[in-house]
């Protein structure tokens, strides 16, 4: 009974990221840490403390050095702390199954944002700037959870 209103509140919190992502283009710290709570709660019932840590830390890397090396390169932002955050949060959610699942959720979240602002360009010939990247962390996130639910693809 507890995992099911800890999952429901899980559910409700990234609800509250993605409309406020896409209205605001940013993510609260608050809601991060929520999430990041939610998860410990998880790790401590299912008792996989350990894989939700290393698995915050294995999803978050790569948008980490995004992060990092792309603002190097290309002299500006690539992508918000906000993200990074939500990452970890999620990472820490998911926990560590293997280098496959960062993967496929590395690909998700970046081919989904593609399909999307090439679709938005195509049809509405706009280009945006900045683009909302939590909704499709998000949405990666439950591509994962599905995966995990009826077993590998």
């Amino acid at each position: 009974m507890v995992k099911i209103i800890v999952y429901l509140l899980i559910i409700a919190v990234l609800l509250e990221i993605v409309v406020r992502d896409i209205r605001e283009k940013i993510i609260l710290n608050k809601s991060n840490l929520i999430l990041l709570f939610l998860g410990i709660i998880l790790g401590v019932l299912e008792e996989n403390l350990q894989e939700r840590v290393v698995g915050g830390a294995l999803y978050a890397l790569p948008f980490i050095l995004i992060y990092g090396y792309g603002s190097d390169i290309f002299n500006k932002e690539c992508m918000g702390m906000g993200d990074i955050k939500l990452a970890v949060s999620l990472g820490f959610l998911l926990k560590f199954g293997s280098f496959f699942d960062i993967l496929l959720f590395m690909n998700i979240s970046f081919i989904s944002s593609l399909i999307y602002l090439s679709g938005k360009y195509i049809f509405l010939k706009k280009l945006d700037r900045e683009v909302a990247f939590g909704p499709f962390l998000v949405l990666s996130y439950f591509f994962i959870i599905v995966k995990e639910s009826y077993g590998q693809w």
